[in-house]
């Protein structure tokens, strides 16, 4: 993540909607990636920095929403990038799903911002192309005896990803985390899971680099809900680490897949994070891989070591194989070019 400046001076933060400084309205600009300073102008908004480009707010910018992100003023949508994006939500008559909403949104627009910033497409597919980015919040009977699904499974199918909406509660997570055995699970790598599975039906298959991922993942061909049955009855193999980034990605290829892109995702992220605040040297523009992966592998010692001194579980419960180096290196590759 970038470090954002209010026009006054003042540092702001990637979901701030107003400098506590100067009380200037501040709105994310997704051309530019980054937040900038507004104020009221003839109904409208125009930018305090770049007086010649006119804004208008996403319709989600009030109320617990707070939605930051801005339209061009001539924009035919009334909802940002980010929110449009969002089809189902879940019923918004219960308070505690209002408030979940919020979270999920917030949990978006960041994995929207990390896609941003690798250049990555999100709504420039062809008009005939049937699998358009979309995201359904879903409640199942367990959160909502009443009007909630039967049963509701986080995933992707078609260009829709799919989301528990109980995922927003931080409750529900670390339960679900310590019933899975899983050291590590947040809404932000769900959200980079599931982008990834919808990017491997965009950049992979039926494209001349799917070779190359086969031989590096495995065969998805095989069968996809068999694969998954077995892992749940049977778990992941011992040596897993040996192959994988995680216990889950053992279940299958696109499971692998989907589980290192999210893993590349973090990692991007965080190192930007680290540049930006000095905690790390800005690295060269086309740095080559192996510098980059020795640049996080030292972050996440650094990581960890703070997490112990302050009695938390590390904050990288991760182990980095030479196999799961070589996927992070075909997902790197992939970005670059």
């Amino acid at each position: 993540m970038r470090r954002f400046y209010c026009h006054c001076g003042q540092e702001v933060f990637f979901d701030n909607t107003y400098c506590n400084r100067c009380n200037s309205i501040l709105g994310f600009d997704t051309e530019q990636q980054k937040l900038i300073s507004i104020e009221p102008f003839k109904g409208q908004f125009r930018s305090v920095q770049l007086p010649e480009q006119h804004y208008k707010r996403c319709m989600h910018h009030q109320h617990l929403m707070q939605c930051n992100w801005l339209l061009p003023v001539g924009d035919i949508f009334t909802q940002c990038l980010s929110c449009r994006l969002t089809r189902v939500i879940p019923n918004q008559n219960y308070p505690y799903n209002v408030k979940r909403w919020a979270v999920l949104e917030a949990a978006k627009r960041r994995m929207i911002y990390g896609l941003l910033r690798l250049g990555l497409p999100i709504h420039q597919w062809p008009a005939a192309d049937t699998q358009q980015l979309q995201f359904h919040f879903l409640e199942d009977q367990i959160s909502n005896p009443i009007d909630g699904h039967e049963q509701v499974f986080s995933g992707h199918a078609a260009g829709i990803i799919t989301l528990n909406a109980s995922e927003a509660d931080t409750s529900y997570r670390e339960a679900t985390r310590e019933a899975m055995n899983e050291p590590y699970r947040t809404l932000l790598g769900h959200f980079r899971h599931e982008i990834g599975h919808f990017y491997w039906e965009k950049l992979i298959k039926n494209q001349p680099i799917y070779t190359q991922f086969k031989a590096l993942f495995g065969d998805d061909t095989v069968d996809y809900s068999q694969a998954l049955a077995t892992y749940y009855e049977k778990g992941p193999p011992e040596d897993f680490q040996q192959e994988y980034i995680s216990a889950y990605a053992s279940a299958h290829a696109l499971e692998d897949w989907a589980e290192t892109w999210a893993h590349y995702l973090l990692m991007y992220e965080t190192l930007e994070t680290a540049v930006e605040f000095d905690v790390i040297h800005p690295p060269e523009t086309d740095r080559e891989f192996h510098v980059w992966l020795s640049e996080w592998m030292q972050l996440a010692l650094v990581l960890n070591a703070l997490n112990r001194s302050i009695g938390n579980a590390d904050a990288y419960p991760f182990v980095v194989s030479t196999r799961v180096q070589k996927k992070l290196q075909f997902i790197h590759d992939l970005m670059q070019g």
